[in-house]
């Protein structure tokens, strides 16, 4: 709640980012808005929360997704960016949660977080298969998705 804003001025509102936890992150962290006299504003901030850690994303063929694929979770919050052989540095991961990847405009894959989550993920890189979208045949159970951690 933000009190005492000036009327027909642009107004600005932002979340101190030191006092975030450790496991979340804000997509946007400063808003603005322009009210009238005796209004009232509502904004939201985006969240995302979850632990962080670098990921290899592999496809089916044992390829990598193209560079600059997108990952995203369940509430459509990009969390990650493929870079060059398939490496992701993934936020807002949480234990079983699936995510997909997108190029082309579209979900091209799905990778399923390992449950539980590795205790040092941070020091430690995942190796995540990335399932065809609609690929899947019905009944196939997307926990048996083999994650497993690659030592450095």
């Amino acid at each position: 709640m933000i009190g005492d804003v000036n009327s027909y001025y642009r107004n600005r509102a932002s979340i101190d980012l030191n006092q975030l936890g450790d496991n979340a992150e804000a997509t946007t962290s400063v808003v603005q808005a322009t009210l009238t006299e005796g209004a009232i504003g509502y904004r939201t901030f985006e969240v995302i929360a979850g632990e962080k850690a670098m990921a290899v994303i592999k496809l089916a063929d044992g390829s990598e997704p193209p560079f600059g694929a997108t990952v995203l979770n369940a509430r459509k919050q990009e969390t990650g960016l493929v870079n060059d052989g398939g490496s992701v540095y993934l936020s807002g991961i949480n234990a079983g949660e699936a995510m997909t990847v997108n190029w082309n405009g579209a979900a091209q894959c799905e990778v399923q977080m390992p449950t539980p989550l590795p205790a040092d993920m941070l020091m430690n890189t995942l190796l995540l298969p990335c399932h065809p979208v609609n690929g899947r045949a019905e009944g196939d159970d997307k926990s048996s998705a083999s994650v497993s951690p690659i030592n450095k």
